[in-house]
């Protein structure tokens, strides 16, 4: 073996074994998962989307890198809420996101059930958050990894298919169609293809990197609308006026953000078992990735090595959002 590829084969383990040990993450879980996003940067090797290889890297490059983005602002977006409701209700706003969500909804919680004397509960009621994904994105970012056309791409939506549903619709279709094809809009989800916006998941029909890239970005930017929150009050004798208007102002400060925040959340998580299952994949693949990008190669294998270096607090950043959003919905008494 020459000193070259001894070289390289050494990096590879090191890089498999400091991606198998992330960093620790500041405050502890859901504490700001280690600081902000930006530690991978799909540029920083320079152009390497000129090849299959290079396109298929690059690509999930640039979904890691949104993804740790995105993981973070959700996070904070969360923590910014609980800190006002924390306001609201006089309570201590220091602390990690689950400390002061915890202290917050808590307090909410006691509020609620000291203010006032009924038989049945307050009820909080929702008009739950929409979230849209945008197909045709999604079918751009898989030609992008692909080198392929735009209108090859099969994108099903695990949803309601608010584009056209090229294909079975496994709930109800409103538009034209025949013999099981719906060829409109789906509401369940299509098992064809759907172009247009998708409430819902995006699931995509690519190679893996490709589809781990695309299912990534899609959920990353998903637009969610704002939840209307309205309190009930049913049976309900106030019999501390303040604790209850209290805990009014902390749900219409909080709760929005929280259930808008938590419904992304979810979507998020579902494209990060394909991520972090395919970028193991590709940093166990190192040498051969190396020998094919040349002298870009081990610096797209550092990359790759920080994208997976990043599972933990990327995991922990969404599964606290929606965590939060979920205990958040039971101190309010959503139903």
């Amino acid at each position: 073996m020459t000193r070259s590829a001894i070289r390289v084969t050494a990096l590879v383990f090191l890089m498999v074994a400091l991606a198998g040990c992330p960093p620790q993450k500041k405050g502890g879980r859901g504490g700001g998962g280690g600081g902000g996003g930006g530690s991978v940067d799909a540029d920083a090797c320079g152009t390497i989307n000129t090849s299959k290889v290079g396109r298929k890297l690059y690509s999930f490059l640039q979904a890691s890198a949104e993804l740790d983005q995105a993981s973070f602002e959700m996070e904070n977006s969360v923590k910014a809420a609980c800190v006002k409701m924390a306001q609201e209700l006089n309570v201590e706003t220091g602390g990690n996101t689950k400390e002061v969500c915890d202290r917050a909804l808590a307090e909410l919680e006691a509020n609620l059930e000291i203010s006032v004397s009924t038989e049945k509960r307050l009820v909080t009621r929702t008009e739950p958050p929409v979230c849209t994904t945008d197909i045709d994105f999604s079918a751009r970012v898989v030609a992008e990894c692909e080198a392929s056309v735009e209108a090859d791409v099969s994108v099903r939506c695990e949803g309601t298919c608010s584009g056209t549903c090229n294909g079975a619709c496994a709930g109800t279709c409103e538009g034209g169609g025949g013999g099981g094809e719906c060829n409109g809009v789906c509401d369940g989800e299509c098992q064809g293809s759907c172009s247009g916006g998708c409430e819902g998941y995006a699931d995509i029909d690519a190679s893996v990197e490709c589809k781990a890239s695309a299912e990534v970005r899609a959920s990353v930017n998903t637009t969610c609308t704002e939840p209307k929150v309205v309190v009930v009050q049913e049976d309900v004798t106030v019999v501390d006026d303040s604790k209850f208007q209290m805990a009014m102002a902390a749900i219409d400060a909080g709760l929005p953000t929280l259930l808008q925040v938590g419904a992304k959340a979810k979507l998020v998580l579902k494209s990060v078992g394909q991520w972090v299952k395919t970028g193991g994949q590709l940093v166990a693949a190192g040498g051969q990735l190396v020998s094919e990008l040349g002298d870009k190669g081990l610096c797209v294998l550092g990359q790759l090595a920080a994208s997976v270096a990043a599972v933990a607090n990327v995991q922990a950043r969404v599964e606290i959002s929606i965590e939060v959003s979920v205990s958040a919905s039971g101190s309010a008494g959503v139903q």
